[in-house]
């Protein structure tokens, strides 16, 4: 099954109209830009669900707009923060018109230099939205520009825009609600996401997921309550929703032959499945798709 990951570059050419020739790519493994010139009037919304080979964080200054990251939408204004991981689906919905603020990607080695860097492995997967005080925004957005002004450097040093994007995580992590006390639990939760990741389509059941992982149904799913509020199989079947979503994107084949991709016997069981998770049918689904590409 093909996997879908998009680069920054290939984002920007595919989906917005009129990215300026002259925008400058910074190569570093830190990259941060204007949300103005990425959320604007040119860019082709809704953008189709892919997988982003970045992790990214969006930190607007005015305005607001939707993503769908995963199964969830999330509106995001000023004084609010989102944290997106590498390899998790995302989409931008819309935006309005006065979208401001700042787009930081970077790649996954960056957290490996940090020394809190499981403090921000699981701030990115366990709090998605930050909610941050008007101090607390106005440190954030002060530092973005400090790195920007030293990424524009004619000599720029990496260590010191390393050293301003640790604090800015530091930050969103004494900014964030992230409980204690779930070392244990967290990591069963991740492990068994990266099995989901890996095996989605042969529909293992949660007690299949609970042997490989070495513990008990009931312990699996108490780790996933606490971690995402929500029970092992109804994680298990969201993220096969979330896949059969950007196959649908693909309009060469019927809905009976992604459901049966997806290894389900009953196509009529996916689309009731389709229809709970998402609350239209995959037929509305794909049409809404077309509807919007017209």
């Amino acid at each position: 099954m093909k996997n879908n990951y998009i680069t920054f570059k290939e984002f920007t050419k595919n989906y917005i109209r009129n990215f300026p020739d002259t925008f400058r790519y910074f190569e570093t493994p830190i990259q941060i830009y204007k949300a103005e010139n990425l959320f604007s009037p040119d860019i082709l919304t809704p953008t189709p669900l892919l997988k982003a080979n970045f992790n990214f964080i969006v930190l607007p200054t005015s305005g607001n707009f939707e993503q769908q990251v995963g199964n969830e939408i999330k509106k995001v204004s000023e004084n609010q923060a989102l944290l997106v991981m590498q390899g998790e689906v995302t989409s931008l919905l819309r935006q309005s018109r006065n979208v401001k603020g700042f787009y930081i990607l970077f790649e996954d080695k960056i957290l490996q230099q940090f020394k809190d860097h499981g403090s921000f492995i699981k701030l990115f997967t366990t709090a998605p939205i930050i909610q941050l005080q008007k101090n607390e925004s106005e440190f954030l957005e002060l530092t973005c520009k400090l790195i920007i002004r030293e990424l524009e450097a004619p000599e720029c040093d990496e260590q010191i825009v390393l050293h301003l994007f640790q604090s800015l995580l530091l930050k969103f992590l004494k900014s964030s609600e992230l409980r204690k006390g779930l070392s244990r639990q967290f990591d069963i939760a991740v492990l068994f996401r990266e099995l989901v990741y890996k095996h989605f389509s042969a529909h293992y059941s949660i007690n299949d997921y609970a042997s490989m992982l070495h513990i008990s149904p009931n312990y699996l799913n108490r780790c996933v309550q606490n971690i995402w509020n929500k029970s092992a199989k109804q994680f298990t079947q969201e993220f096969i929703i979330i896949q059969s979503q950007k196959l649908l994107q693909d309009f060469s084949g019927s809905v009976s032959d992604i459901a049966y991709q997806l290894n389900f016997s009953d196509p009529s069981y996916f689309s009731r499945l389709f229809k709970k998770t998402i609350g239209i049918s995959p037929q509305e689904y794909r049409s809404n798709l077309m509807h919007d590409m017209s």
